[in-house]
């Protein structure tokens, strides 16, 4: 094959321009003609990496390089491959096959793929300087150097994906959804110890009711022994003085009607006068019944039956009223306030068994004063005292009572202030009756009128008598009503021992026993009232934490940003899921990116500490001293990943006969650079590593490697095999040994073409050898710095 290279270059680069066709090639020039260099760019025609490990050589050969073409004829089967190369598209990774990046191809003139050259060529760069201890530095090196460019950028990368977990982290760990179960059981604890207490207030309550009715009777019974047979007779003996003016009136009608007949002779004036007497008898009963009511109604209410009296209790009643209600959602938050002070106390005393009871919490007044957490704690512990001696539920249960008379007491002065209003009307139209009556009694002669106004005057003062008597009834009426309640005292005690029967008190105990259990009901209101209001903050508290939670799983969920966690972690349908699932859901994806986050780190601190090691193996490679140093984690580590590459590479049967002489369990010791193997007759050898530099070696690694290239499996069709370097290894002797192997592979493989790089000796130019440069080879020299023939001894 024939390779030409035209390329244009920054001052600094060489490349040699041609290659010619002599299937065993070799060129000697001078030194940085770039005969390396154009092997090298023909080995990254063909997809390998000359470069790898050594970032500096190929940042330099890349900006130097602006354009290139290069030209092969005379492959087999008559194949013409053509590249223009475009450097400015290479990447900047050394260790990353260009691929198409190389610039464009064609083939037969034909426009290719950098996929289709695989099976047409490969180049083969085989460098005498790889003695085994410089491949392994070399290996080590190429290693820590792909450490130090990762770890170029570690803190940018590390720093980007651990903020990324965080991020989600935070979002989750903010929820605590690790204490949503504990929660949930706290709730369905604090609903069932709810339930219960109200459960036994209620049975507590119809205790309580019955009991406050047996003291209510019992009371009620003696005052009825006391009291209740002086005011029946009473009561009887102003029924019967009303009875006794009813009768007076009744006469003093019938009196008035008979004068009415003897006296009047006008029947005309006769039927009006009888008229307004049936009138006024009317309105009369009327007045009397609006009395009765008021008098009754006023009695309930307490007050004296006048307007100006009536309006005065109602404005009181109505800003009492107004007192209470306002007064109420106090007293029902103190079971709260008391819960917030106890948790506060708690604290602080936890706080003050850590030394912390000196500790400043607050400065008042711009630091005049000050609240140390023991001085905070006694003063909460205090206020908390007081509140809890107060019995908060019991207070708001007797405020609620105390809420319901005055309303009640209200409701019945309204009623008076309508009865007043119609027993004003009533005693109205009875005026006028009176009016009336007098008016028809004018047509009347002197002497019967004057007998008539006598007896006229006689009803009224009998109608103002029955007035105060039947006001004195109304009011003892309603007093009798409310002693007993209305019951005789054989009914009391009756109602009294069955109630005592069925509570099983005794009568003797019935005050005691009421005072003992209204304290035990009081505890059981109060208790309850928390535990209610405990169980509904829970609840509340629970429906908040599953609106949050449902916002955190629909975000990762749907957020575009998260897409890696949703690839990450199966997140699943969680619309189905109750709380308690959901949090564990969120539990496990926070556990998942937790262990991410570890593992994160981990790698972090893995890379750095095997980076510092490679350099520590790599320095004791190359001068040969071995690992001296103490031996770290990541020491061991690269150390015994160097035992695998040794064994590997050594374990190749041509490398292990070529250096090893068909030795095997080949095994280095980096402490000291030491191989170790066994031979074919079984016995344990060692050699040090820079025992393997002579020439005599470097020809047998040679041999291994083309024995290697010969022994691939599926070769390319074309073969540029480049041995370079070799007259730095090589003496006479052991070079003709070379050349005598390459003549005789060269009838088997035909398709392979051989190049040999040389430097010029100095010597042959002066002409002290007496194989001196023809005339030919002169004019390359001068022309192009280097020349090439066939290879012989």
């Amino acid at each position: 094959m024939r390779i030409k290279i035209e390329s244009e270059r920054r001052r600094g680069l060489r490349i040699i321009d041609e290659i010619p066709d002599i299937a065993l090639c070799k060129i000697q020039g001078h030194n940085g003609i770039g005969k390396t260099n154009a092997i090298k760019l023909l080995s990254l025609c063909t997809g390998a990496t000359p470069f790898r490990g050594d970032a500096g050589a190929w940042a330099s050969f890349k900006s130097q390089l602006l354009a290139a073409r290069i030209e092969i004829s005379g492959l087999r089967d008559g194949e013409n491959l053509e590249w223009d190369l475009e450097p400015s598209r290479w990447s900047d990774d050394p260790s990353e096959p260009l691929g198409d990046q190389i610039g464009a191809l064609r083939i037969n003139g034909r426009k290719a793929q950098f996929r289709d050259i695989h099976d047409i060529l490969r180049v083969h760069h085989i460098v005498a300087a790889e003695t085994p201890q410089n491949v392994l530095a070399g290996r080590v090196l190429e290693a820590q150097k792909d450490i130090q460019g990762w770890d170029a950028q570690r803190q940018l990368r590390v720093g980007v994906l651990d903020e990324s977990l965080e991020s989600i982290h935070s979002l989750i760990t903010q929820l605590a959804p690790e204490r949503v179960a504990a929660e949930v059981l706290a709730a369905k604890e604090a609903r069932t110890r709810a339930v219960v207490l109200t459960e036994k207030r209620e049975t507590a309550n119809e205790r309580m009711a019955l009991l406050q009715r047996v003291k209510q009777v019992s009371d009620q019974l003696v005052e009825v022994r006391g009291q209740g047979p002086e005011m029946d007779a009473k009561l009887e003996d102003l029924k019967n003085q009303l009875a006794e003016i009813d009768r007076k009136k009744e006469e003093l009608n019938k009196r008035i009607a008979e004068a009415s007949a003897r006296r009047h002779q006008d029947a005309e004036a006769e039927r009006e006068f009888a008229n307004a007497q049936k009138y006024l008898d009317r309105q009369d009963r009327a007045a009397r019944n609006a009395r009765t009511a008021l008098d009754m109604l006023a009695a309930s209410a307490e007050v004296d039956p006048q307007r100006d009296v009536i309006e005065t209790a109602i404005q009181e009643a109505s800003a009492k009223l107004t007192e209470l209600t306002e007064k109420l959602p106090q007293v029902h938050a103190a079971p709260l306030v008391l819960e917030v002070l106890d948790d506060l106390v708690r604290r602080l005393s936890e706080a003050e068994r850590e030394n912390l009871g000196h500790a400043t919490l607050l400065e008042v007044d711009g630091g005049s004063s000050e609240w140390t957490v023991s001085s905070l704690r006694e003063a909460l512990s205090s206020q908390r005292e007081m509140l809890g001696q107060s019995t908060p539920s019991a207070d708001a249960a007797r405020l609620s009572d105390e809420i319901e008379r005055t309303r009640e007491r209200l409701y019945s002065l309204g009623l008076a202030r309508n009865t007043l209003a119609e027993f004003e009307t009533a005693e109205s139209a009875l005026s006028k009756a009176q009016v009336r009556l007098r008016a028809a009694a004018e047509g009347l002669p002197e002497q019967a009128a004057r007998t008539l106004d006598d007896l006229m005057g006689a009803r009224n003062d009998l109608d103002q008598e029955a007035a105060k008597v039947q006001t004195r009834h109304a009011r003892l009426t309603h007093t009798r009503e409310l002693l007993g309640g209305g019951l005789d005292e054989d009914s009391l005690s009756a109602e009294l021992a069955q109630l005592c029967k069925q509570l099983g008190v005794k009568i003797s105990r019935i005050h005691s026993q009421v005072a003992s259990e209204a304290e035990k009901f009081e505890e059981i209101v109060r208790s309850e009232t928390q535990a209610v209001q405990q169980a509904e903050r829970a609840q509340q508290s629970l429906e908040r934490r599953e609106g949050e939670t449902e916002q955190v799983l629909q975000q990762i969920q749907t957020a575009q940003d998260l897409g890696w966690v949703r690839n990450a972690v199966d997140i699943g349908r969680f619309g189905g899921m109750n709380l308690e699932r959901k949090a564990a859901l969120l539990c496990s994806i926070s556990a998942q990116l937790e262990r991410a986050r570890n593992r994160l780190h981990r790698i972090d601190a893995a890379v750095s500490g095997t980076g510092t090691a490679l350099s520590k193996l790599q320095a004791g490679l190359q001068d040969g001293t071995g690992q001296e140093e103490p031996e770290f984690l990541y020491d061991t580590a690269t150390r015994h990943w160097l035992g695998r590459e040794v064994q590997r590479w050594f374990e190749d049967p041509f490398v292990r006969k070529a250096l090893f002489n068909g030795g095997t369990r080949i095994r280095l010791d980096p402490r000291d650079m030491t191989i170790f193997w066994i031979n074919q007759n079984g016995e344990e050898e060692r050699r040090p590593l820079t025992g393997f530099s002579s020439g005599q070696q470097v020809l047998a690694y040679t041999q291994a490697q083309i024995a290697k290239i010969d022994a691939e499996e599926l070769p390319a069709a074309n073969r540029l095999i480049a041995l370079d370097e070799f007259g730095a290894f090589l003496d006479w002797k052991n070079m003709s040994s070379l050349v005598n192997l390459l003549r005789v592979r060269e009838s088997g493989v035909s398709k392979d073409q051989v190049v040999v790089i040389l430097p010029l000796e100095e010597d042959r130019l002066s002409g002290q050898e007496g194989n001196v440069p023809v005339d030919g080879q002169f004019r390359s020299l001068e022309d192009r710095g280097y020349y090439a023939e066939e290879l012989s001894t």
